[in-house]
């Protein structure tokens, strides 16, 4: 059998939705979520895009993808994506710099929450410092428990209280910061409401279709993820 010689695609890194451009700079993630659908099933698209990144980019891989498809008249540039962007902290970091310098009113990073407990250091100022203007961080849940069942890793449920110090800090130097939850069977809005708005955070329930995944609208956020 002759071998192919076509080319794998190259990766989508910038994807616009909306008057939103979309950044998506890895496909690692720390979180293994019950209801993301790259886990339940392999799936890394959201509408005509495949967001599976094989081969992480460099900061220039990431600004010229970005360039191209446009950054004049955005609403907003948001990181996100089927894995978690700060995963890529240094590239979050100096895209969010230029995007400030080219004049994007708006930068959106849609995070886990998990990037100060993995990096040691204090994450939210260091976004704030490179110009991200708001965070939306997964909270899931109400209590250690069940943020550990359905947002397993290898933090356990000491996870949980890591993104409660991300949000807090989050809130002391960003001025748009949400934690948003999904609608999970069994998972209760108003509880997960009083814990963000405990924190100082607004709040977002996100849908749950009945085919157990996150509705096409809404998959952007996975990270979430994005993802969760």
């Amino acid at each position: 059998m002759p071998i192919s010689e076509e080319k794998p695609a190259e990766p989508v890194l910038a994807y616009p939705l909306g008057d939103a451009l979309y950044l998506n700079v890895t496909s690692a993630c720390t979180l293994a979520c019950v209801f993301c659908p790259k886990i339940r099933d392999g799936d890394f698209t959201v509408g005509p895009y495949d967001l599976r990144v094989v081969r992480n980019p460099d900061v220039e891989q990431v600004w010229d993808a970005a360039v191209r498809a446009g950054l004049d008249g955005r609403s907003e540039v948001v990181f996100t994506g089927f894995g978690e962007s700060t995963r890529r902290l240094d590239v979050v970091l100096e895209i969010a710099r230029r995007l400030k310098a080219a004049g994007v009113r708006r930068v959106r990073l849609d995070t886990d929450g998990l990037a100060s407990l993995r990096e040691g250091r204090d994450v939210p100022p260091l976004l704030a410092a490179a110009g991200v203007d708001a965070v939306s961080v997964s909270l899931n849940a109400a209590d250690a428990g069940t943020y550990a069942r359905i947002c397993p890793s290898r933090y356990g449920e000491r996870a949980y209280e890591a993104v409660k110090d991300f949000i807090r800090s989050a809130v002391g130097c960003l001025p748009d910061v949400a934690a948003s939850a999904v609608a999970l069977p069994g998972n209760s809005e108003q509880a997960c409401r009083a814990v963000a708005e405990s924190l100082g955070a607004r709040f977002r329930w996100r849908p749950y279709d009945r085919l157990g995944r996150l509705e096409s609208a809404d998959r952007t956020a996975v990270g979430g993820r994005r993802a969760g």
